[in-house]
């Protein structure tokens, strides 16, 4: 059954996307042409610029478009676990220490979003959006441990969201640079402290 126009429409620009995000991640929105995005994605740097009128567009359409964000990787990698150690130890391994390619390209793209809103207003005014839809997830998320039981009522959770997704960011890049001077259980432990909780870390060999 052949495909209607604007379903053509709609793989194309999610292919154009696709191919931003990655290569962004990798190589630094700088350093990115629009024909390079043309290229990845098997499309014209016509079709970039009808999608989204110029490489500025396409990086905020892929800022309001993202929604692998960081809050649904962590909120993902808590509901893994039962308990809080057990919980704490997936967010650290599978986010900061040993993220899979997936994940370790979300959190590269994220970093260059946020460089370029401290220079530029207009993605700036996109990320401010997409930090408080993450950061009213992630106060729900935590509201619910607290009233489970999991973490103790020692900061107010939107407090404590703000808190918890700064650190795992810095802890994401302080990795990338120098893994060797981070280890697991320190990552843990950082974690356990925002959260207000001691984390258990087990021997590692």
């Amino acid at each position: 059954m052949a495909r209607t126009q604007e379903e053509r429409k709609a793989e194309t620009r999610a292919r154009l996307l696709t191919a931003a995000a990655g290569l962004f991640a990798d190589r630094g929105i700088d350093a990115v042409s629009v024909d390079a995005v043309a290229d990845g994605a098997e499309r014209t740097s016509g079709a970039v610029y009808a999608h989204f009128g110029s490489k500025q567009g396409l990086l905020l359409a892929l800022a309001d478009e993202w929604t692998q964000s960081l809050v649904t990787v962590i909120g993902a990698e808590f509901d893994l676990a039962a308990d809080v150690d057990a919980r704490v130890a997936s967010v650290a391994r599978n986010v900061v220490t040993e993220p899979s390619e997936a994940t370790r390209r979300l959190l590269l793209l994220e970093h260059e979003l946020w460089l370029r809103a401290a220079r530029d207003e207009s993605v700036a005014a996109a990320m401010r959006a997409r930090r408080r839809d993450a950061h009213e997830r992630l106060t729900r998320g935590l509201a619910a441990w607290m009233e489970q039981g999991f973490i103790p009522r020692t900061t107010p959770p939107d407090e404590m969201a703000d808190a918890l997704q700064a650190l795992v960011l810095g802890l994401v890049m302080q990795h990338r640079v120098d893994p060797e001077g981070l280890e697991l259980g320190a990552v843990e432990r950082a974690i356990g402290d925002v959260l207000g909780v001691e984390v258990r870390t087990p021997q590692r060999v």
